[in-house]
């Protein structure tokens, strides 16, 4: 299945309408020579923002926006929303950004039901404001990528999020994460702590899974075999998901071939957190070249030769989308 079906059957759950810092001609996965490309803003000084809807001086919602408290996905101790269809003006964050540079943006809210599947994030950039549909009814409780984005710098609402009014369910406005460059962990940058899963229920997640899989972001990429397979030190695609995955129990060989033999086969149309993607991109009738973890919003968490480490981007810049499995 190419990237171009895998974009139509995620169509329903997640629309990728914000393209990322420049457009690729070569797939990102493993047949690339690595390194491929420079990435933007990678030796500029560290700098990562958070703002919460509770920060009056940082976060502005028109009159219609209702808060909530109590719900253990939030970020911090509430959230506000309002209904798609009531047609008030947007929520806005705004944001500090030092100087011109690319930043990667992300977003996080408790998810429902009852939520929006098609939220509407605007980003202010250099070329104007971008904006992304989400699907607010997952992947609660995590920093979801919503992509990477050159801005200018100065202090203002640079990110804004508002529904649809021929839309349905509840548009989420809780904190959003801005990280200087386009390859960083994002629980570092808004200095999350560690738990159990989403629910704090004890028992793995999705949710744990993504959160293992970008503590590697940054690791460089070799090719195992013919070299040790090196947490932290030196990762291939197969690599790091066997290395992600024994953290929760299962035994995954250094082969993405042999991995697409594990857990269970999951619809384009339904991927969740945590799992497992694979991709031939030689072509639909070649071998299985790569795998990654898919991290919501259209990501991939994975080891790429294009880039030279582990990223965490679109898939649909990698070609020749096989399928997914899910182990968790």
């Amino acid at each position: 299945m190419s990237a171009v079906v895998l974009a139509a059957g995620l169509a329903s759950s997640v629309s990728l309408i914000a393209a990322d810092a420049r457009p690729k001609v070569r797939s990102e996965g493993s047949l690339a020579p690595w390194p491929q490309v420079v990435d933007p803003g990678e030796a500029a000084p560290a700098y990562s923002q958070v703002v919460d809807n509770a920060d009056p001086n940082r976060f502005a919602a028109p009159w219609g926006w209702k808060k909530l408290w109590g719900n253990v996905q939030a970020y911090g101790e509430d959230y506000r929303y309002v209904q798609s269809s009531s047609g008030k003006a947007p929520a806005r964050f705004k944001v500090t950004i030092p100087e011109r540079d690319y930043y990667t943006v992300y977003a996080r809210w408790p998810a429902g039901l009852e939520n929006s599947a098609a939220a509407r994030f605007g980003v202010s950039t250099v070329s104007g404001v971008k904006w992304i549909e989400i699907n607010q009814q997952t992947d609660g409780a995590l920093w979801v990528r919503l992509g990477a984005y050159e801005m200018e710098a100065g202090d203002r609402y640079a990110v804004q999020i508002s529904g649809d009014p021929a839309g349905q369910g509840a548009v989420v406005a809780d904190a959003i994460l801005v990280v200087r460059g386009t390859q960083e962990n994002p629980e570092e940058g808004a200095g999350d702590t560690a738990r159990a899963g989403a629910g704090g229920s004890g028992y793995a997640t999705g949710y744990d899974v993504v959160r293992a899989a970008r503590k590697h972001i940054g690791t460089p990429y070799r090719l195992s075999p013919p070299k040790p397979c090196r947490a932290f030190a030196a990762e291939d695609c197969s690599c790091l998901t066997k290395l992600v995955f024994a953290q929760f129990g299962w035994h995954l060989p250094d082969d993405h071939f042999k991995q697409w033999r594990y857990g269970r086969y999951v619809a384009p149309g339904n991927l969740r957190l945590g799992d497992l993607v694979f991709f031939k991109e030689a072509g639909r009738n070649g071998p299985i070249t790569h795998v990654g973890i898919y991290s919501g919003n259209g990501n991939l968490v994975h080891a790429s030769s294009y880039w030279g480490k582990v990223v965490e981007r679109p898939m649909k810049y990698i070609h020749g989308y096989h399928g997914a499995m899910r182990l968790i």
